[in-house]
């Protein structure tokens, strides 16, 4: 276990936290769909609603660099070159990287052209508001995995060794066979 394994822990169940109230808003939007929406998230959640939109198609490019995969039956997976890798873990036939130092929207939008290019399939990609947490969420199959990425602007009271607390996404993605 590395240094940064319960840091990625705790920012993945807390991105889960955000990515559970979209599933419970109903929404699975496609980046290439415009939907929005606000509904109430579920009983375990609390009363603060989401609202999910579509994630962001235009703007700059952003640079793609590869970050290789050590373990894995995928040598490499895309990062915007400007991301500030903590944690690049294989666990079993699971896979996590942590990166920092994206805005959400450009996170959902590198990845909304990035993996199809890559030869994965995005099946959601929004972005999310939950009072005053907000985020993208993204997620997609491919190469025999499916995952999630989820992003936030701001991960108070934890800091993340190596990024902080501002701008932390969470990939998390597991062999389907």
């Amino acid at each position: 276990m590395t240094k940064y394994r319960s840091a990625a822990l705790v920012v993945a169940a807390c991105a889960a936290g955000l990515s559970a109230a979209a599933c419970s808003a109903g929404n699975s939007t496609s980046s290439s769909a415009a939907a929005s929406g606000s509904a109430s998230p579920s009983s375990s959640a609390s009363a603060i609603p989401v609202t999910s939109s579509a994630a962001p198609t235009s703007g700059p490019a952003i640079a793609s660099k590869d970050l290789g995969i050590k373990g894995a039956t995928i040598a490499t997976f895309p990062v915007p070159s400007g991301a500030k890798v903590a944690e690049n873990e294989v666990a079993g036939k699971s896979i996590v990287i942590v990166f920092g130092s994206i805005q959400p929207a450009d996170v959902a939008r590198f990845y909304g052209s990035a993996l199809p290019k890559a030869g994965y399939s995005v099946s959601s990609n929004s972005m999310l508001s939950r009072g005053s947490d907000h985020g993208a969420y993204v997620e997609f199959t491919g190469h025999g995995y499916k995952g999630t990425i989820d992003s936030l602007d701001q991960f108070p009271g934890m800091s993340v060794a190596g990024i902080g607390d501002k701008n932390v996404t969470t990939i998390i993605f597991a062999k389907t066979s």
